[in-house]
């Protein structure tokens, strides 16, 4: 679970720096953009999905 944590802060943090500089990025960047959003939001989900797994062996 640490390591889904590292990973959705490294690329939330790419991303955020990316969102800056969107309007003036080429059609090539902002593919680059969507690829590392849909990436970001697939890392979020596993690791949502992760804690509540985590969550239901405790219990």
């Amino acid at each position: 679970m640490k390591f889904l944590v590292y990973q959705v802060i490294a690329i939330g943090v790419i991303w955020l720096g990316m969102s800056f500089f969107f309007n003036q990025m080429s059609d090539s960047s902002k593919l680059i953009y969507y690829i590392v959003s849909s990436w970001l939001l697939f890392l979020i989900v596993l690791l949502v999905k992760e804690f509540i797994r985590s969550k239901k062996n405790k219990e």
